[in-house]
């Protein structure tokens, strides 16, 4: 079988893949996207001075370029939290765990593939 140059969802990469992670439905870019590297560079990841304003930079540039909306994320009464920048940051910087799992997701190549790559696969 030879090596299929379109099988990967450009659209996808860019605006996100929806992704099940700890009870929650999280629409996640492709690592490395244009959009999450010029959040990075905005954000001024590189030039914060302490720890804790590079991960702060870090997770305000992983909401506005990677994790872009999620659903059935709630608080803890159960109240359902609407996706936001700022809300993003906040739960990213109370759950290391979900930032782990995101990055993870962002970075499976599966998640950004075409819808139909199966059929491209079948006419060959």
């Amino acid at each position: 079988m030879a090596f299929n140059a379109k099988r990967n969802d450009n659209d996808k990469a860019l605006h996100g893949a929806w992704c099940s992670i700890m009870g929650g439905q999280f629409l996640i870019a492709r690592a490395g996207n244009e959009n999450y590297l010029a959040a990075q560079e905005r954000n001024g990841k590189r030039k914060a001075s302490t720890p804790g304003e590079r991960q702060r930079a870090l997770y305000k540039s992983i909401a506005e370029g990677i994790l872009l909306d999620w659903r059935d994320v709630t608080d803890g009464q159960g109240q359902s939290i609407p996706y936001s920048v700022d809300a993003a940051v906040e739960v990213l910087m109370d759950n290391p765990e979900l930032v782990a799992a995101i990055m993870a997701e962002a970075n499976d190549f599966e998640n950004y593939r075409r819808d139909d790559i199966e059929q491209q696969a079948k006419k060959q």
